[in-house]
């Protein structure tokens, strides 16, 4: 019983060990310096099947101010 103990504790470290080296291996690999995070780059918008009759806007919404109408007493 103590044996399975201490074999399951000797095999837990050298497991640890194996991954802790591939991890700073993989990690030394793939150091540069560029600020990039990872990813895809977005160039385009996406291609959006809309239904006939609808498009997106432009731009943004603008806000629109109304007219006031001169009041004359």
């Amino acid at each position: 019983m103590i044996w399975d103990i201490i074999l399951c504790g000797i095999l837990y470290t050298i497991l640890i060990v194996f991954v802790f080296i591939r991890t700073n291996k993989n990690r030394r690999n793939n150091d540069t310096d560029s600020d990039d995070e990872g990813g895809l780059p977005v160039s385009l918008p996406p291609d959006i099947d809309l239904p006939p009759g609808i498009c997106l806007p432009d731009d943004a919404p603008r806000k629109t101010i109304p007219e006031t109408e001169e009041v004359l007493a």
